[in-house]
Formats: C-alpha cells, structure tokens, sequence
C-alpha cells in the first residue's frame, strides 16, 4: 500500500479525538515502515546523481537497503515495542511507544499481502522468510490495478471515520484533498494502461 493509506488506516483504527500527542505517535508509527526509503532515494538521486533504473533495479535490492528495510518493518521488532508499551500503558511513554508500535504493525499487516518480488523480511531478524505474494499495489502484471481500487476504498472509509471524529476545517481540507486524490487513482492507473506502452 502506498505511505498515505497506512496513515489514514492507522489513525482511523487507532486515534481519538482530543490525544494530540497518541495521534501523532500513530501518525509517525504509521509511516516510520516507509521512512528509510523517503530519505534514501532522494540521497541517490540528487546527492550521488544515480539514475531511476538504478536506484530501483539495483541499489534498493542490494544488501545495506535490505537490511536498512528490513529493520524498519520488522514485526518482531515492533511486537517487542508493543509489549514494552502495554506493561508501561500507565506512563505517557508507555501508552506512546504502544500506539506507535501498533501503527507501524498495521502498516506491516496491509504490506505483506500486496508486495510480490519485493517482498519484505518481515520476521528479521527471527527469519529471512519473504513472502511473495501474487497480488502487488504496484506491479500491473500482478492486479495491481484491482489492489489500487481496494486500497482507494479503505482509504476513503478512513477518511469518512476521520472526518466525523476531527471536527477542525484543516484537518478536513487535508481528508479532502487526500479524498479527490484517491478518487483520482484509479482513473491515473487506467490512463497510464492506455498511454505507457508494457
């Protein structure tokens, strides 16, 4: 799934009005899976200069980037944080550090079903296990056009949740821009059939 419907999922699921600082903990936890990646593929881009086919052919499936990964969406990981944030629930960094661990393990529960040949290492580092799934939120030989659909729908359910819960006019002028975005998606995937050559 792509960065913003983990957030939206997450903060439906888990945030409540009037708990900034719980919203913002699953806020970051929702995106912290992602993170490595938004920091080092513009590091290659523009501060070392490597190309697009690079980056993604090569680079990111090289040994430090999958460590790099695999660190940041492992389900281990986050259930030992997860755990540590119940037994401390009673202090604010408990309570924090648990709703940012379930964030981030909803981010990895919609991840592992939609991630085909570049599947992550969930289980690091308990496993290497990889599962390649035959659906992808991005590879069109691999339905990613129907994933997009789904992904669009929970996406708006979230935001519909949100919508009622925050009642703040940025807050709906963002779930509204996010709204006309994912309206949008699925017309881009099927322009994108018609005019980019397979």
């Amino acid at each position: 799934m792509n960065s913003p419907t983990h957030s939206l999922l997450a903060l439906a699921i888990l945030s409540k009005r009037g708990e900034r600082r719980r919203n913002v903990a699953v806020f970051i936890g929702a995106l912290i899976p992602d993170l490595l990646i938004y920091i080092w593929a513009p590091y290659q881009m523009f501060i070392k200069g490597e190309t697009q086919t690079n980056i993604w052919d090569v680079l990111y499936f090289a040994p430090p980037m999958q460590t790099g990964i695999a660190l940041f969406n492992s389900i281990p990981i986050y259930l030992l944080l997860a755990a540590i944030g119940f037994i401390k629930r009673g202090t604010t960094w408990g309570k924090l550090v648990l709703f940012f661990a379930l964030a981030a393990l909803i981010h990895m529960a919609t991840d592992f079903p939609v991630h085909g040949h570049d599947a992550y290492r969930h289980f690091w580092p308990l496993s290497d296990f990889r599962f390649h799934s035959p659906i992808s939120y991005w590879e069109v030989d691999h339905h990613a056009r129907w994933v997009s659909l789904v992904e669009a729908l929970i996406a708006l359910s979230a935001i519909i949740v949100l919508w009622r819960r925050f009642p703040k006019l940025w807050v709906k002028i963002i779930l509204g821009v996010l709204a006309l975005g994912y309206l949008a998606l699925p017309l881009l995937y099927n322009l994108a059939s018609i005019y980019i050559p397979s």
